[in-house]
């Protein structure tokens, strides 16, 4: 009996925590844990799409001074609302003078340059157009003379340049 009292004695000093405390640290715990990691992944979302996103505007910048050293550098245009045709001396892929064209259907631009700038400026060759990206607008004017033009050839005072939500204007003189 001496044993049994010693050992209820013992444990009665000592102090533990009841399954109530246990059950609501495990639940705070979890809430904390809950908080933390969707944060952890709102922040991961974020970060993926600010990415996404400043790489398509960084695209869109870069094939925007494209069209702008093109277009400053070339002998002749001819521009359509969708489409752009020049005579330039900038070209991408080949040097000296070249033939090029900026081409938008589908949602879609496309970009064809041929090495000499002979015959009808408007001639391009289906299969070998590069597709430049999915954009959801572009559009190509002429400003001469006080108004927009949707169709010109030649050199006009403004060719103006819309892509997505940017506008470009190019002075030629």
């Amino acid at each position: 009996m001496e044993k049994h009292r010693s050992t209820h004695t013992i444990l009665k000093g000592r102090k533990g925590f009841t399954l109530l405390e246990v059950l609501l640290v495990l639940t705070l715990v979890s809430l904390l844990f809950g908080v933390l990691s969707y944060s952890f992944y709102s922040f991961l979302t974020n970060s993926t799409k600010l990415l996404a996103d400043s790489e398509k505007l960084k695209e869109e910048a870069s094939l925007l001074l494209d069209i702008q050293r093109k277009v400053l550098s070339a002998q002749t245009l001819y521009m359509e609302k969708d489409k752009l045709f020049m005579i330039t001396s900038a070209g991408s892929y080949y040097e000296g003078v070249v033939k090029c064209a900026y081409i938008y259907k589908d949602r879609t631009l496309y970009y064809y340059e041929f090495p000499y700038p002979y015959g009808d400026i408007r001639f391009y060759e289906e299969d070998k157009l590069i597709k430049l990206g999915r954009f959801n607008a572009f559009s190509i004017r002429a400003y001469e003379k006080g108004h927009f033009s949707d169709i010109f050839q030649g050199i006009p005072e403004i060719v103006y340049v819309r892509l997505n939500t940017h506008e470009l204007f190019i002075k030629t003189f």
